[in-house]
């Protein structure tokens, strides 16, 4: 079997005891993998690295939405996207990828008031921007700057 690297993530050390001990069973370099699925071992760093930065960070701690009302985890939502937005602007981190991962870090799995701004908004002006209104908009949005949304109706209905 090939040697297989430690996970250096914090991520994994909450993971679930049963998957860490398949993972450590695996036939094959788990942390390879990784680096594949990442893109190469510098971007597994460097997600690793801000994934490290949000967790580290006392401002984002994970409360169980589970327990609140629907109108507390809205309030959250809006409370964390404004510190998510504010926290990536103070880092610098303006590469879509990087902000994806503090993003998901940040966020885990719990809906972001500003999600249409990174699915919807942000892919419109790069797919359908002239070069011009690229160099424009683009900036502002991936700084944050402006923050958008998206609406789309049928020909016909609207």
């Amino acid at each position: 079997l090939p040697s297989r690297a430690p996970e250096r993530s914090f991520l994994a050390m909450a993971m679930n005891p049963d998957l860490r001990k398949e993972r450590e069973a695996a036939s094959f370099d788990t942390e390879l993998l990784t680096h594949v699925l990442d893109g190469g071992a510098d971007r597994t760093r460097r997600r690793r690295e801000i994934e490290t930065l949000v967790l580290n960070d006392p401002d984002f701690k994970h409360e169980d939405v589970n327990f609140l009302s629907r109108s507390e985890r809205y309030a959250l939502a809006i409370k964390k996207s404004a510190l998510m937005v504010m926290k990536l602007r103070e880092l610098g981190i303006a590469d879509p990828d990087e902000i994806y991962w503090f993003k998901r870090t940040c966020m885990g799995t719990f809906s972001a008031p500003i999600d249409l701004h990174y699915s919807m908004f942000t892919p419109t002006l790069e797919n359908q921007c002239t070069v011009a209104q690229k160099e424009k908009w683009l900036p502002l949005a991936r700084g944050f700057q402006i923050i958008g949304t998206y609406a789309q109706t049928e020909m016909g209905h609207g």
